[in-house]
């Protein structure tokens, strides 16, 4: 963990960074950060668009005339701001390895031709890794470098950040977690280390310190401009990060969604005033969060458990005692309410997963099935109980976590049944 708060760094670590080395973790140890990288390339968008070399409304097709996904209307249309904001409605989820030749990226575009709508473009959002290495070829089109290159001499180098790595042969230089996976008290060592470096711009492979992170975020509290005095994005830039894109379903652990950034109402006064992002790999999982008006930064780097009841905890300790705020309580089960079971029952899925809802004893219950290419990642199937809020959101705890989720059952199919079911930032389709 890192935090920086009245001017000032701190930094702990605890446990080990192999269960089966048992070498300790320290604040040196490099973690994977997941999609805090989306962050980072947003950033790098936001440089070629000062430099007039990217274009937020433009088609995407303007720089990637090849760009193609199956719906050949949204192809044509979609634009870098709806790749970068999730609301392209492209199917996000897609980790399909396109090798480790430098072209890696622009192969792993070429192979996004089949992908399918979630929705469309606009229509709301659904989180989409596949938008933001759609982005970062982008980059690399408008730089004439490779993405990695674009994000350690654009970015890490001028925050002096030298350990962050895009690479597995760049974090060997240092000492590195890896991931673990399974239920707390039960947990092994993945059997796969990284995601494909061909994901590399949603997030698949890069690596740093938590102390590295706290300083892009203390870039991004002060308009752009590095700890070491250098600027890195312009302050209109930062705030078009900052600037809403989207409003999410009211109850879900993300208020609104900029560029790249997650956006939170903390006090309830209509102004986001907390940004971020969390991210996860293979049994590894990150969370980002900073307050600019009162300059507080938090990371948390975790390779396996519970990580999210101790991030939850933890910010909050924090931000209250730093900032004077805190995440607002969450929401509570209506024990009360009376649901119409066939609004939600049924099957819902997109690229990664099914989920069946079935009512059971007045309550839903929800079976969480991971395809096969994500079965590793996702730790298996799921039997998750859900508690209703209200009509639309509901509360389940997964097996492992003490900590609940938020489901969105949203939209209607043309009846009185849900057509979406919203779980995990992710909008499953009723199929």
């Amino acid at each position: 963990m890192a935090v920086w708060a009245d001017g000032e760094g701190f930094e702990a670590a605890a446990g080990v960074c192999n269960l089966e080395t048992r070498v300790p973790v320290t604040s040196d140890t490099l973690f994977q950060i997941g999609s805090i990288t989306k962050l980072y390339t947003a950033a790098l968008v936001m440089q070629l668009v000062e430099e007039g070399k990217l274009d937020l409304e433009a088609p995407v097709r303007k720089v990637l005339p090849e760009f193609r996904v199956k719906d050949e209307a949204v192809a044509a249309r979609v634009t870098l701001r709806q790749l970068l904001s999730h609301t392209s409605g492209i199917t996000g989820d897609y980790f399909k390895d396109a090798g480790r030749g430098e072209d890696r990226v622009a192969r792993f575009v070429s192979m996004m031709a089949g992908l399918e709508q979630v929705h469309q473009p606009g229509e709301m959002f659904s989180y989409c890794n596949t938008g933001f290495v759609a982005a970062g070829r982008m980059i690399e089109v408008a730089n004439g470098t490779t993405w990695d290159k674009a994000i350690r001499t654009r970015i890490a180098k001028i925050l002096d950040t030298p350990a962050f790595s895009t690479l597995p042969e760049q974090a060997m230089r240092y000492q590195t977690a890896i991931g673990h996976l399974g239920a707390p008290g039960a947990l092994m060592v993945t059997p796969i280390a990284y995601l494909a470096a061909s994901n590399g711009p949603a997030g698949a492979t890069p690596m740093a310190k938590a102390r590295d992170i706290v300083t892009f975020a203390r870039m991004m509290m002060n308009e752009g401009v590095a700890p070491n005095g250098k600027q890195v994005l312009t302050a209109e830039s930062v705030h078009a990060m900052h600037l809403r894109n989207i409003i999410c379903p009211k109850g879900m652990n993300i208020d609104a969604i900029g560029l790249a950034s997650f956006m939170w109402d903390w006090n309830g006064n209509g102004h986001y005033e907390v940004f971020g992002h969390d991210g996860s790999t293979i049994g590894q999982a990150a969370w980002l969060r900073y307050h600019p008006e009162s300059e507080t930064a938090f990371c948390l780097l975790t390779n396996g458990g519970n990580g999210k009841a101790m991030a939850d905890a933890l910010i909050r300790e924090v931000f209250a005692a730093e900032a004077g705020i805190a995440p607002p309580e969450p929401a509570k089960p209506d024990p009360a309410l009376v649901l119409d079971a066939a609004r939600y029952a049924g099957r819902y899925a997109n690229s990664m997963e099914e989920i069946e809802v079935t009512p059971e004893g007045g309550k839903l219950v929800a079976m969480v099935t991971p395809s096969p290419d994500y079965a590793v990642m996702s730790g298996g199937p799921k039997r998750v109980v859900l508690e209703a809020v209200n009509t639309e959101l509901f509360l389940g705890v997964a097996p492992g976590m003490t900590l609940p989720q938020s489901w969105h059952f949203l939209g209607r199919d043309g009846g009185d049944r849900a057509l979406y079911l919203h779980l995990g930032v992710r909008a499953h389709k009723r199929v």
